[in-house]
């Protein structure tokens, strides 16, 4: 198991329900910095809490910037693929708005979470992930055939990406990329 320090931190409402029996309804705020998680789980938390404790453990997705956290849309589709997580910054996706399959509205925060590992046998299932924000504070772990961004001075809206394959193609080194690569051996 690896963790993964985030590139950017953010303030978080934690439930108490999460941090102890004993302690009252409601919230407790932290800081998320950090993540980590073993294969097949769902993707966990390090938290500086407001008390000053160091909290390892939470879900990412059951956190959220805001208080009313029953109405989120709690996502990350499957659990971690290995356990080394990588965290990558992307700062011009940073701030980009995001529309789900459902048309859910989204703030992209820049981050990619990535694993190394046994997960895919093909490069086509090699499944980087976005970190995402809903509308109501929620966090949202999606891969990139599960949004669509959009950039207000760039994008344009079109259907276009219905005709998209998926990348099943694995470049060399020294192939010419306009004629068919030879397709990799699968053992």
């Amino acid at each position: 198991m690896k963790h993964a320090s985030l590139n950017d931190v953010f303030y978080v409402k934690v439930p108490n329900a999460l941090l102890g029996s004993q302690l009252p309804e409601g919230y407790t705020e932290g800081i998320l910095h950090g993540v980590y998680g073993r294969k097949g789980q769902t993707l966990l938390t390090h938290i500086l809490l407001e008390s000053g404790a160091h909290w390892s453990g939470i879900p990412l997705i059951a956190l959220g910037a805001s208080e009313d956290l029953r109405g989120q849309s709690w996502r990350q589709p499957w659990g971690c693929m290995g356990d080394d997580i990588f965290v990558s910054k992307l700062p011009y996706l940073e701030g980009l708005s995001a529309t789900l399959s459902d048309d859910t509205k989204c703030r992209h925060t820049g981050l990619i979470i990535d694993w190394l590992g046994e997960f895919s046998k093909h490069p086509q299932e090699h499944k980087p992930l976005s970190l995402l924000i809903d509308s109501g504070g929620g966090f949202l772990l999606l891969p990139n055939n599960y949004i669509k961004l959009s950039d207000n001075h760039f994008t344009k809206d079109s259907d276009l990406t219905k005709f998209y394959k998926r990348g099943e193609t694995v470049w060399w080194e020294g192939e010419d990329i306009f004629t068919q690569p030879k397709q990799q051996e699968t053992k």
